[in-house]
């Protein structure tokens, strides 16, 4: 990852509440893709090795507003194979020590490194750090193949709760909810296009099955959060809202609008 990238993952993350050092933040938070922001983190956590100790941090206090179902499905379809132990690596740190696991069923679809070395790209340039890294490796950073020193979560570089919630309301909802299926359909309905075309379109985006997410809708629906349309009618006002008979739903008919995510 160039420079460039890395300041933006990381101007990110302080829109989020880690104390990276940097210009005020504006007075309005802006939205924030979380799911697409961990893949970029994972692709540049081995440039910058404050980068994966923050973040590690923010996963094990907030890794309930985490949409699992969406980021797995993000894994599959747009992380390069190469940053997939990177970010199990990174899960898997942040989840140490909680019970029960706050990202097991992520976890469980990446594999280690195929070749064992140092997590970090400036400990694979040294002989000497790579040989201190490989000796002092943690016991998780040795099941990923990929060498890290540990050392406590630094929790005290986050912002609290309360002022990630305030400047996110997406995220009170996120927290809520607890990273369930419902918030991946509600993420993917804000920020993967095409997603609210049709219930199969949004079952593929949010990485849930059609029958899973046909009961995520049902539930949001009655909580004023999406409305369900005809395909032909356009998004407005003065749209009704399409509610088929159980047995008569032509699902495939019918497009997703996101009305709030808050």
């Amino acid at each position: 990852m160039n420079p460039e990238q890395l300041d933006d993952v990381v101007e990110s993350w302080r829109e989020l509440g880690i104390g990276f050092v940097g210009a005020p933040l504006p007075a309005r938070g802006a939205p924030v893709d979380l799911e697409r922001l961990i893949i970029r983190t994972a692709a540049g956590a081995a440039d910058m090795a404050r980068l994966f100790g923050m973040t590690a941090a923010w996963f094990h206090v907030y890794g309930d507003v985490v949409a699992k179902h969406r980021l797995r499905r993000l894994i599959r379809d747009e992380l390069a194979p190469e940053f997939h132990p990177v970010l199990g690596l990174l899960l898997d740190t942040a989840q140490q020590g909680q019970h029960p696991q706050e990202f097991r069923t992520v976890i469980a679809e990446m594999r280690p490194a195929k070749v064992a070395r140092p997590l970090f790209a400036v400990e694979r340039r040294s002989v000497a750090l790579s040989a201190r890294v490989q000796r002092m490796a943690s016991p998780v950073s040795r099941r990923w193949r990929l060498w890290r020193v540990d050392t406590p979560l630094k929790l005290k570089a986050l912002h609290a709760s309360q002022w990630l919630m305030e400047r996110h309301p997406d995220f009170v909802v996120r927290a809520d909810m607890r990273g369930d299926l419902r918030v991946s359909v509600l993420a993917s309905l804000r920020f993967d296009e095409g997603a609210g075309q049709s219930e199969l379109a949004l079952a593929r985006a949010a990485g849930g099955s059609r029958a899973q997410v046909r009961n995520a809708l049902d539930n949001l629906e009655m909580t004023g959060r999406i409305r369900r349309l005809s395909a032909g009618a356009r998004a407005g006002a003065g749209d009704r809202p399409v509610k088929p008979s159980a047995g008569a739903r032509n699902h495939n008919g019918t497009r997703i609008e996101l009305l709030r995510f808050g």
